[in-house]
């Protein structure tokens, strides 16, 4: 513990754009099933005109005008052309200067056009609309027709509605009148399009189905990888469109899907996890007795999430979701550095009742607050003592040496997509772990407190990491891309072991005594700037190929309820 802790009529025409072969990330709020199209502007697609119509093309600079002159565009006809050519192409910045509304266009048509990803999208620019009623109207009206082609030749077809304007003000040439409107009629500003294939049953990684009524806490992660599609997955037969939040990604309420296609015949399409319902119904079991407590499961093999259980009432998906410091498990990574940095497990490793750095006294948990004599590293990894790495971390290269070694040998502080979409997890910015700031909270670092946040999916897989000396990054779906990382030396990765064995053997992690002779663990207890404590646990077995953390919300000692819970889970699976 430590006392700190730390987004009239015209000749129709016909825009066509051609595949964007720009690969996009997806975040979670857009759509599952990704495809490599529609990354915005900087793309160099190709744009044709109908017939009756100059060729119009598009490179880095953007898509030409209709008449493929290039020229700034004068009249409401010209401009409406090369807002669709714009459109069409994937430049969403030219597109966004031909309206009256830059600022807000352009990102708007990238963010929906991002979210949809259609594969191409046609745009046919109609007639004009006459004006209608008895009081003049100076902007000119045209319809256009929308065809958006997906995967497998899957089309979406529909009509919509611009206005010109004329020019005015600094404008010296007409606009489209900017509205979200424009990309589809019933499209409102907070909304976003989605094309994803209807829901498949996920089953567990023994063809079992995962319900939702069985798993109330995978509740989200279900219905999100239900639709899915799969790494080497044929194009769905089938598509649906949805309008949904633009934030959280949720269907709105009001609104209907759009299926395209036909579903394929047979056997009901079935999306295989690397879930383990055995797993996930055990740890929910263990959590039961623990409010505000998450616990996730893997297999350090090959990085498949086993189980992600949930048993909060304050955060949704706390297995995944929790921002809390991680306290003394993460002194798993920077022993890891400061073995590679030299040390060995039975060098010299002091235990002062206090470390002081600058303004700032460190203490240690109520068992060590006199100090350990005469310890070594081994004596401060099992006894947990936040004093020694305190003292040690002079022995490390510096302010960024555990950002560096987060990232580098376990694989954090960079996005992770499990098959959920691309996401930094357990962090309110870009690293779980970031560079200090200075001595004082270095000093803090080095026992998990300061800025450092983490939840039992991020610790889980520094485990999993122990457990084999290999990062693999944390997949829902088999197959699913990983992003790789530097493996552990393989003696560092043999005392890593060693230390997290003599942890339950020796030190704080009384309770996963006597369960295996490969088992292997570390305790954590986090304090927050209230002074209330979480209780954190993590815990591998390279024998059984498994590795798991578990948090409890203001439980106290990693020991007294993290520690029972992951006990309750092993033996609920037969293990110990």
């Amino acid at each position: 513990m430590a006392g700190m802790q730390r987004r009239g009529r015209r000749t129709s025409r016909t825009v066509t754009a051609a595949v964007v072969t720009a690969a996009v990330v997806a975040t979670a709020s857009v759509a599952l099933w990704l495809r490599s199209d529609h990354s915005g502007a900087g793309t160099s697609p190709t744009a044709q005109a109908g017939p009756g119509g100059g060729a119009a093309s598009s490179g880095a600079s953007g898509a030409a005008g209709a008449s493929g002159s290039g020229d700034t565009p004068s009249t409401p006809d010209a401009v409406a052309k090369d807002f669709l050519a714009a459109w069409a192409s994937g430049d969403y910045t030219k597109a966004g200067s031909l309206t009256d509304n830059a600022t807000a266009a352009g990102p708007r048509l990238q963010a929906v056009m991002k979210s949809l990803n259609p594969k191409s999208t046609q745009l046919t620019l109609g007639s004009q609309i006459p004006a209608t009623g008895a009081a003049p109207d100076p902007a000119a009206h045209y319809n256009f027709s929308v065809v958006d082609t997906f995967d497998g030749g899957l089309q979406w077809t529909y009509n919509s509605v611009l206005a010109v304007v004329p020019a005015s003000g600094s404008a010296r040439t007409p606009l489209v009148h900017w509205s979200s409107a424009v990309i589809h009629p019933q499209l409102g500003g907070a909304a976003n399009l989605t094309a994803t294939p209807p829901a498949a049953t996920v089953v567990d990684d023994t063809g079992l189905p995962l319900q939702a009524s069985a798993h109330p806490s995978l509740g989200t992660v279900l219905s999100r990888l239900a639709t899915a599609k799969p790494s080497g997955a044929p194009a769905p037969t089938a598509l649906q469109i949805n309008f949904v939040d633009a934030n959280t990604g949720a269907t709105l309420g009001g609104t209907e899907p759009v299926t395209i296609g036909a579903p394929s015949g047979g056997a009901a399409l079935q999306i295989k996890s690397t879930l383990d319902n055995r797993v996930q119904t055990a740890a929910e079991h263990a959590l039961a007795a623990y409010p505000e407590s998450g616990m996730v499961v893997i297999k350090p093999s090959t990085g498949g999430v086993l189980a992600m259980a949930s048993n909060s009432q304050s955060t949704a998906g706390l297995a995944y979701h929790a921002l809390r410091a991680p306290g003394s498990t993460f002194k798993v990574v920077t022993t890891a550095a400061l073995l590679q940095a030299g040390l060995k497990p039975s060098d010299s490793a002091p235990c002062p009742a206090i470390a002081t750095v600058g303004s700032q006294n460190y203490h240690n948990d109520e068992g060590l607050k006199n100090g350990y004599p005469n310890a070594t590293l081994t004596d401060a990894f099992e006894q947990s003592c936040n004093t020694s790495y305190v003292g040690l971390r002079n022995r490390l290269s510096g302010l960024g040496a555990l950002e560096n070694e987060a990232k580098t040998q376990f694989g954090m502080n960079q996005p992770w997509d499990m098959g959920l979409g691309a996401a930094t997890y357990c962090t309110a910015g870009s690293e779980q772990v970031p560079a200090a700031d200075g001595q004082e909270r270095f000093a803090a670092e080095t026992f998990g407190q300061g800025d450092i946040t983490m939840c039992p999916l991020t610790m889980a897989s520094l485990a999993a990491t122990a457990a084999t000396g290999t990062f693999k990054q944390p997949i829902l779906l088999p197959g699913q891309t990983q992003v790789p990382a530097t493996p552990l030396p393989a003696g560092v990765d043999n005392d890593l072991k060693t230390l997290m064995r003599g942890v339950i053997t020796e030190g704080t992690a009384t309770s996963l005594r006597g369960i295996s002779p490969t088992l292997g663990a570390k305790t954590g207890t986090a304090e927050r700037q209230n002074g209330d404590l979480d209780s954190w646990m993590i815990a591998m077995d390279p024998q059984h190929d498994i590795a798991v953390a578990c948090v409890v919300l203001n439980g106290g000692f990693g020991n007294d309820k993290a520690g029972p819970a992951i006990k309750a889970m092993l033996n609920g699976i037969g293990i110990g």
